[in-house]
Order: structure tokens, then sequence, then C-alpha cells
């Protein structure tokens, strides 16, 4: 009895945020998904959130999860701009969809996840060492393999996120609901 309540609380609850996210217009959904995926980025910019996106299957969940949104709704916005190029020659829609190809090309799902896959591995093989490395001096020392990892984390973030921002700036630039 205890569980078909339980079950049936997380049915509403999962209803109740459904329905909510339908009462956003895309660009509201835009707005929002940046802003969370913003927060993240933070985070997953340093060897720490490196360090919780690997070993908090929780956490990994949550941003895979984040960055489907984004890729669902680019692809809604995409899915509508074509049709309306058809009959408009509007040069921002023209924009907005070459960057969205760019971003669906260049950062996709499959991409983002080799990526941080290789980046866990990378960091299992820092902690793995990293009583030997942590008097080595220079680019092999424990702090020097940190910061490598974190430049690269650093600047692959930072292209989803100028993505995300360039995409999100296209839709209020055309005024989409």
């Amino acid at each position: 009895m205890k569980k078909i309540c339980i079950s049936l609380g997380l049915a509403c609850l999962i209803l109740s945020v459904s329905a909510q996210n339908n009462t956003l217009t895309l660009g509201q959904a835009m707005d929002e998904l940046t802003y969370k995926w913003d927060v993240e980025a933070q985070l997953l910019s340093t060897y720490d959130g490196l360090i919780k996106f690997c070993d908090d299957k929780d956490y990994r969940f949550q941003v895979i999860e984040l960055l489907n949104e984004i890729h669902h709704f680019d692809s809604v916005l995409y899915q509508r701009l074509v049709k309306v190029q058809r009959f408009n020659d509007d040069k921002e829609i023209e924009k907005t969809i070459k960057d969205i190809r760019k971003f669906e090309k260049n950062y996709s799902m499959k991409d983002l996840i080799h990526f941080l896959h290789k980046e866990c591995n990378i960091k299992n093989e820092i902690e793995k060492n990293a009583a030997e490395s942590r008097n080595d001096i220079g680019e092999n020392s424990y702090d020097g393999q940190i910061y490598i990892t974190e430049v690269e984390l650093n600047k692959y973030i930072k292209h989803i996120t100028k993505r995300v921002d360039v995409i999100r700036k296209h839709v209020h630039h055309l005024h989409i609901e």
C-alpha cells in the first residue's frame, strides 16, 4: 500500500511538472534551459565538477538530461524555422538555422558523452597516480595534470555555452514564442 501511494505521488509530481513545462513558450523554455546550463557549466568547468560528474550517477544523468532538453528544444526551433523559411527570406532565420546545425553537428549528445567519458578516464588516471605525482614538478605533477584537464574542460564547456547563448539570442531577436 505504501509503495502504491509513493508511486501515485511521484506520478502526480511528474504530471504537474510536465504540465508546468507545457505552459512555457519556446522562448521561455530556452531562457530557462540556458540559465540552468550556465549554472551547470560553471561547475563542470572545474576538476571538482568533473569528479562529481564522473562519480555521482544522479548528477551525471541530471546533466545529460539537461543537455538532452536543450537539444530537443533546438530541434523544435529548427523545425519551426525551416517551415517559416519557405515563406520568409529573413536573414536572422537563416543565421539561426545555420547556428543550430553547427551546434547539433559539433556538440551532439554523442560527442558530449564521448568527451566527458574521455575526461573521466583521465580523471581516474590522475587519481590512480596521485600519490606518485604529488611530488612531481610541472605538467606531470598532480596539480599540473589537474590544470591541463581543467583547461580542456573549460574550452569544451565554453564552446557549448556560447552555442546555447547564440541560439537563445536568435530566439529573442526573432520574437519566438
